[in-house]
């Protein structure tokens, strides 16, 4: 239960209890005056009645005055809060009380709690040693009931008022003083989920102007920190990319010298070799430096492949998809509308990563029978797209070794955004980056590469190779490009 459902039930809880306080003083005091009243009718009544007795039994009186008198004695009865009853007979009467009647304007609720217990009482007139006449006294409250109700509706009436009244307006204070908390509930709420421009206004409670103000700073310094480590993680990625782009060009100015100088001393030795056993081996150690040359090749275009510099991301992606579709037979693949952009080669080489790793995470673990990517500009942003057909998952709970973590910090880090969905019916990664300002090229002369969908095992439409088995600094590796 929300605080402020809480505090509007507490109010409502107080507001009760003191009405209820309220409702049984007014009915204790209409109680007590009702009883109050009868009771001094009832001993007004008990007293007169006395005194016709005893001027009844000293005087001597024939029957005319004594039916006069009797009559005077009934007549007592008249008074609103008082019956009498007159029995004639040697024995008394039976002693019984009723149920007052209820006045027809007062609530059965309040006649109930208000009405006494009745006082009922007798006495005896002898007129003769053989007739006696006696009185039957009983106290009507009903008179008293309805005069008390006339006299308390009022003050009930102006006291239910004042109760709701009170926690109406009690309910609208509580209600617009914790109208902020709504506001820095979604405040959190945002920052939760990553947006750290949040800001809270200015409050009118004291209290809540600290939180919202205590709120800001903390957002401010959530965002520096975010800042400070999005410009750190990229750093660390160029260092990283740096120190791949400089390891293979040490694999291939090095080692390719030295690979290139063993299979052409091997090839050698076989030319000039006398007998069979030795042009064997020298055959077998050119085939083997051969070997190793190819998985230098292989070694050095993961770490960072030429072609993307060479050629562009566009077709950088169009030579991954072909070779990874190589690999995976059973998986058709296409690229849909790729744009030949000038990216700079920082951020060309991050989405070539990205992509890289959704690649690896289809072959792994999505079970696909068709993979699709898309690369184009939208104004001053970089757009990428890459889908499949694949089971999907959950996307709140993503298994380790999927490299999300590691694809959202990189795109973090360009302050890019990255958007995933995922269903039975597959998975979708949106990955859109803005240009840099110094990288902020036009788009290039290139038109648009359309390449409709291909079989898996079909060949690039763009294969980079070397034009010699060697490439050094002095002597650049030259490309060809052939046509699928």
């Amino acid at each position: 239960m929300s605080l402020g459902r809480r505090l509007h039930l507490l109010l409502a809880a107080v507001t009760l209890v003191f009405l209820l306080l309220g409702l049984w003083t007014i009915v204790h005091n209409a109680r007590q005056a009702v009883a109050a009243e009868l009771r001094s009718a009832s001993e007004l009544t008990g007293q007169l009645l006395q005194a016709h007795i005893q001027a009844l039994g000293e005087m001597e009186l024939d029957d005319a005055a004594r039916d006069h008198l009797l009559t005077k004695i009934d007549s007592l009865g008249t008074h609103r809060h008082i019956r009498l009853e007159l029995y004639h007979g040697i024995q008394a009467p039976p002693f019984h009380t009723r149920m007052p009647p209820r006045p027809a304007a007062v609530p059965a609720w309040f006649s109930y709690a208000v009405k006494p217990p009745v006082d009922v009482f007798y006495r005896s007139i002898r007129l003769d040693p053989t007739q006696e006449v006696w009185v039957l006294v009983h106290a009507e409250p009903a008179d008293e009931i309805a005069e008390a109700w006339r006299g308390s509706r009022g003050l009930l009436a102006l006291l239910l008022g004042f109760a709701l009244l009170a926690n109406l307006l009690a309910q609208l204070s509580l209600r617009r003083a914790l109208r902020p908390l709504g506001d820095i509930l979604t405040g959190l709420d945002r920052l939760r989920a990553g947006n750290y421009g949040s800001r809270l206004p200015r409050l009118r409670s004291p209290e809540l102007d600290q939180v919202s103000r205590e709120f800001n700073r903390l957002a401010e310094a959530l965002a520096s920190s975010r800042a400070r480590n999005r410009q750190l993680n990229r750093r660390l990625l160029e260092v990283q990319e740096a120190e791949r782009r400089h390891l293979a060009r040490e694999l291939h100015d090095e080692m390719g010298q030295c690979l290139t100088a063993i299979h052409a001393e091997a090839v050698a030795i076989a030319r000039a070799a006398g007998d069979n056993d030795t042009r064997s081996a020298a055959e077998a150690i050119a085939g083997t430096a051969s070997k190793v040359f190819d998985l230098t090749q292989t070694l050095i275009h993961r770490l960072h492949p030429a072609v993307l510099e060479e050629l562009g991301l566009a077709l950088a992606l169009r030579q991954m998809m072909a070779e990874w579709g190589a690999r995976h037979t059973h998986i058709r693949w296409r690229c849909e509308p790729l744009q030949a952009l000038h990216i700079e080669p920082d951020l060309a080489i991050h989405l070539y990563r990205v992509t890289q790793e959704c690649l690896t995470n289809i072959a792994r673990h999505a079970d696909a029978s068709e993979v699709a990517i898309s690369l184009w500009r939208s104004g001053s942003r970089i757009c990428l797209k890459v889908r499949d057909n694949g089971r999907g998952f959950e996307p709140g709970a993503v298994p380790r070794g999927f490299g999300l973590l590691g694809m959202q910090e990189r795109i973090a880090s360009l302050n890019g955004r990255l958007r995933l969905a995922s269903s039975r019916r597959g998975t979708l990664i949106a990955v859109t980056v803005p240009l840099a300002r110094s990288g902020a090229a036009a788009e290039s002369a290139v038109p648009a590469l359309r390449w409709g969908p291909t079989g898996a095992a079909d060949r690039p439409p763009v294969r980079v190779v070397p034009a010699a088995k060697h490439c050094s600094r002095a002597s650049p590796c030259r490309f060809a490009g052939s046509a699928s």
